[in-house]
């Protein structure tokens, strides 16, 4: 008989080995341990309290990590991983889980549910529509390792800066705030902002970013997390390759440069990351209830 209980009531053990058996055979390699899945918990903003393991007697077997935000006045939920273990999928498991998710949801006063999935994973698509779910807008994840032209980005339209940490980039008017869970600004930790200033001191655009560093303070990784113009500025594209052009610099350095969970709707942005050589890493779909 599957019992489900929340994370918080599980040892670390079991949540892990949820994880690796739900994500078996996964489009990616989501093996962790038990320091990453905490690592993971924390980065992300998921809650132990709303998370969910499902257990056979007592081996577990799926689970749903949760996460909430207050978003625009509304509470908005993110399905922050679903996984179930190979030798339980088709038997009913994952709607189980979702089912249990949702009445936690109910019991939180959730606005709005969100969540996204591989394009290529029917089967979890299909469950979340049964669910309630729809597919709102697809995504890209693009990255390009190495050094980049020195002309990468250039434009002859000049701005000026205000740089800052991530959340300035949510004072603009136009920021983007319903977006994927990953690329809002509460999970740019560490990260920057940076506003694109006209010459009349309006704000034309943002940028939030990372700078990834290792151990020995080595730059290894430039992480875009939001790029966006001004919906009613008139030279939209010289705004966004400014701002890559100073998110993404200097360019003579070899490192991985990325850019995740890129709207569709991002057309100009999209265009100029692979005129620069930038590839489909992965492609998702942002599902909302």
């Amino acid at each position: 008989m599957i019992t489900i209980k929340r994370l918080s009531e599980c040892s670390l053990q079991d949540a892990v080995h949820a994880w690796n058996k739900g994500f078996e055979g996964y489009y990616f390699n989501m093996t962790t341990t038990v320091d990453l899945f905490t690592r993971r918990m924390i980065l992300e903003g998921l809650s132990p309290t709303l998370s969910i393991v499902a257990y056979d007697e007592d081996k577990p077997v799926g689970l749903i990590l949760n996460g909430v935000r207050l978003i625009d006045g509304k509470k908005v939920s993110w399905n922050g991983g679903t996984g179930v273990d190979p030798e339980y999928r088709g038997k009913g498991v994952g709607k189980l889980l979702m089912d249990e998710m949702l009445a936690i949801y109910e019991e939180e006063g959730i606005d709005v549910a969100t969540l996204e999935a591989i394009k290529e994973n029917d089967r979890a698509i299909k469950l979340y529509e049964k669910m309630g779910y729809k597919v709102v807008d697809n995504l890209v994840q693009l990255q390009h390792t190495g050094s980049l032209s020195e002309k990468a980005f250039s434009t002859e339209t000049t701005f000026t800066y205000r740089r800052g940490i991530p959340i300035d980039a949510s004072t603009v008017p136009f920021y983007k705030s319903m977006v994927p869970w990953q690329t809002q600004w509460n999970n740019a930790r560490d990260g920057e902002s940076l506003v694109a200033v006209d010459e009349s001191g309006e704000a034309v655009g943002y940028a939030i970013y990372k700078r990834h560093f290792n151990d020995e303070g080595k730059l290894v990784a430039l992480i875009l997390f939001q790029c966006e113009a001004a919906p009613e500025y008139e030279n939209k594209e010289a705004v966004v390759k400014a701002l890559l052009h100073e998110v993404y610099g200097p360019f003579d350095i070899e490192v991985l440069r990325s850019a995740g969970n890129i709207s569709a709707t991002n057309e100009i942005l999209r265009k100029f990351l692979k005129i620069e050589g930038f590839e489909v890493k992965a492609e998702q779909v942002f599902m909302i209830k």
